[in-house]
């Protein structure tokens, strides 16, 4: 399947280390490097994107100065990555759900494929539908009663309208044919801390970001929306086990550069990137935080991006979902 093949590391092409480079990818880089992450402090992107960036700063010899500039569903820090100066300086981490925003907005202030070059991917996350313990539903079967029940008096906590967590939400409310209040978010972050706090009651999150509240009993996961179940967190079910195998999402990270980055500074990171994500520390560290490491080379990445926009053409117009 090859969608699910993207989950396994692709193997990177590196370049012989006495090969001669030009003079610009020498001397790059010659300041901190900004990232930024298009979504509040505090989500799955945090977990994957500061030990990565740590790793970065040792083979590149520049900090990366992570700036969190969440909202409008990622399009704001989409906007400001896509007006920076292609020197290398800036880049951008965000899912490739991005992909697919073409089909959700008539009006975006950027085109991903016209204003950015892919570097790599970095990782994956399977999403899980979980809830406040309060909630009195003991299995997806029964959080699906219990909405058919009584849909006005739970809430969703949407983290970002359109963001891979909604659509999956989406798909499972067209498929079991819910309706449900939605709160809507700034981010994972925000939208995590509420249903921790009660407040609402109900949302779909990256199994990095929840795992060690469900392990703590803070959170009750019903199922990941993937085939399979995780390895990372192998006791919570699939949706395709509770009669939903239609109902698969999940974040996929990918690492963008403004377009216009010279190949050689593009062919660096990436080589940087899949020396990194080769780290066994590295590597178990993100596995204990939930997330698969997947690398690749630009081109691999760039036509991943692709799939994801066609897969989702023929979907989004059966969620009736216009974004502006």
């Amino acid at each position: 399947m090859r969608r699910r093949s993207a989950f396994v590391a692709m193997a990177a092409a590196l370049a012989p280390a006495a090969a001669p480079r030009p003079a610009l990818d020498q001397t790059w880089p010659t300041r901190p490097i900004r990232l930024i992450l298009p979504y509040p402090p505090g989500g799955g992107t945090d977990t994957l994107a500061r030990p990565w960036a740590e790793r970065m700063r040792l083979k590149l010899g520049q900090p990366l100065v992570i700036e969190n500039r969440g909202g409008g569903a990622t399009n704001i820090g989409m906007e400001i990555a896509a007006r920076t100066a292609p020197d290398g300086h800036s880049l951008i981490i965000n899912t490739d759900n991005v992909a697919l925003f073409p089909h959700l907005y008539q009006r975006l202030g950027y085109d991903l494929f016209r204003d950015f070059a892919a570097v790599s991917y970095l990782a994956a996350s399977p999403l899980v539908l979980a809830a406040n313990p309060a909630v009195p539903a003991a299995t997806l079967q029964d959080v699906v009663a219990l909405l058919r029940r009584e849909p006005d008096q739970w809430v969703f906590a949407n983290p970002s309208i359109g963001s891979p967590h909604h659509l999956g939400f989406e798909l499972l409310a067209r498929e079991a044919g819910l309706r449900m209040v939605q709160a809507e978010y700034r981010g994972g972050g925000p939208a995590l801390a509420e249903v921790l706090a009660g407040h609402v009651h109900l949302g779909c999150f990256t199994l990095g970001a929840v795992n060690p509240h469900i392990q703590a009993g803070r959170l009750r996961a019903y199922a990941v929306l993937q085939p399979a179940r995780s390895a990372a967190a192998p006791r919570i079910p699939t949706t395709a086990e509770a009669g939903y195998p239609a109902v698969v999402n999940s974040l996929r990270f990918v690492l963008l550069a403004p377009a216009g980055t010279p190949a050689q500074i593009v062919r660096r990171l990436h080589a940087a990137t899949s020396e990194a994500m080769a780290e066994p520390a590295l590597r178990g560290q993100l596995a204990r935080a939930g997330f698969d490491v997947m690398t690749g080379t630009p081109e691999e990445a760039t036509a991943l991006l692709r799939e994801e926009k066609a897969r989702w053409a023929p979907i989004l117009p059966g969620l009736n979902l216009r974004l502006d």
